[in-house]
């Protein structure tokens, strides 16, 4: 508490002294008081903010201002569409859908602007071929469908069977109230389609190849591997592929690429490990090595350092790293 007098004196346990110059002070952002005493409470300027009071926008226009430089021009687009589509969504999301864990508005708008990163990738990297004209041209006719993928895998993601219905349902007469120029196919619901994006991301592929595609919708399944079991193959082994693990194994790849942290959340028996590990076994580039932990009632937070650091490479003292060139999952 000295250092918070007015003499700013940290007095340490071996009996050092150590003052603080004017032109230094200290601030704490704390979650609550638990453990502060009525001293420290009453040396320190309280300022308390609630997340109520705090709203939205803020988050919103914070990620708008690190806009990449070639996607700024959009900026006035993308605002237009979190105005339209955020908030309702996120109170649709409170009224009517049930959630298999428990989420805060401000956590769903990050993973909104995390998924948009994403879709931003290939167009602000710094090295590999330079970006045609004609691609960065599709730029405008893309922002809107990558914003509603990203809002549907973001908002609703963790709810469950009837909370996406009603999502679905809310979705979609959100889209017609605001004319969306690209909605999402009236069949099934709007979480069985992705994002086709005609090619625009694609720059170093045959370019006949690609040509003649169109920014659209298409169902998950139309992407889904073809099955060949052999004869020799374990029972234990085979894993059919469904629409699920279709779409997940394509969002963990999306955000694990772009170095985004993700989780995945579900029902016991689902499939969540086998389609985790599936993916990341047999389904990354050569360049990720994943890294699988079990954790018991008994596992520590050392024993837990020391299984990822036997895993690592020692680079100098302190320092552990992947193999160079490679990255760890």
């Amino acid at each position: 508490n000295t250092v918070l007098d007015d003499n700013k004196k940290l007095c340490l346990s071996s009996g050092e002294i150590i003052k603080l110059t004017d032109n230094m002070t200290m601030m704490f952002e704390v979650a609550d008081l638990a453990e502060a005493s009525p001293a420290t409470v009453s040396r320190c300027g309280m300022v308390y903010l609630e997340p109520q009071i705090l709203g939205i926008e803020p988050f919103v226009t914070c990620w708008l201002n690190t806009l990449p430089e070639i996607i700024m021009p959009f900026r006035e687009q993308l605002q237009g569409l979190f105005d339209t589509y955020l908030e309702p969504s996120l109170k649709a999301l409170r009224k009517n859908c049930r959630e298999m864990l428990a989420t805060m508005n401000s956590s769903l708008i990050d993973s909104i602007n995390r998924f948009m990163e994403c879709f931003f990738a290939p167009f602000t990297k710094t090295e590999g071929p330079v970006i045609p004209e004609e691609k960065s041209a599709m730029l405008p006719e893309l922002i809107e469908p990558w914003f509603l993928f990203s809002l549907v895998w973001a908002v609703p993601a963790a709810c469950d069977a009837d909370g996406r219905n009603n999502f679905n349902l809310f979705l979609r007469k959100k889209m017609k109230e605001a004319n969306a120029t690209m909605p999402f196919p009236e069949e099934g619901l709007i979480f069985d389609y992705k994002l086709d994006d005609g090619g625009a991301s694609i720059f170093d592929d045959d370019e006949e190849e690609i040509k003649d595609r169109k920014i659209c919708w298409e169902l998950w399944t139309m992407s889904m591997p073809h099955l060949n079991i052999t004869s020799e193959s374990k029972f234990q082994d085979i894993i059919v592929p469904t629409m699920d693990t279709v779409r997940s194994e394509y969002l963990i790849e999306m955000l694990l690429v772009n170095k985004k942290q993700l989780m995945c959340v579900g029902p016991t028996g689902t499939g969540k490990s086998l389609t985790i590990a599936n993916k990341l076994s047999f389904g990354m580039a050569e360049e990720y090595i994943s890294n699988f932990l079990m954790f018991s009632a008994r596992t520590s937070a050392n024993q837990t350092q020391d299984i990822i650091d036997s895993k690592l490479d020692k680079r100098r003292k302190g320092v552990f790293g992947p193999p160079l060139g490679k990255a760890f999952v």
